[in-house]
């Protein structure tokens, strides 16, 4: 009774194990793909804000040039 008892506690030892190596490789995948996405949001986020600069740097010179063509500046 005693080894049996034990057996089953050890088999019940080696299938907890096996989860939770499984839920470990799991967070893992879902850690890598949050990872990624965070990467592609902030990837476009800065893709949008050298836009803006760039279309700030745009508006500023046609200003500095219309300023200058009128004698304004």
């Amino acid at each position: 009774m005693a080894d049996s008892t034990r057996d089953k506690l050890e088999q019940a030892g080696h299938k907890a194990a096996e989860k939770a190596k499984e839920a470990a490789h799991w967070v893992k995948e879902k850690a890598e793909e949050a990872s990624d996405w965070a990467k592609e949001q902030l990837h476009k986020g800065q893709n949008a804000a050298d836009e803006a600069a760039q279309k700030a740097r745009n508006t500023a010179e046609e200003n500095r040039n219309k300023d200058a063509s009128c004698g304004c500046g």
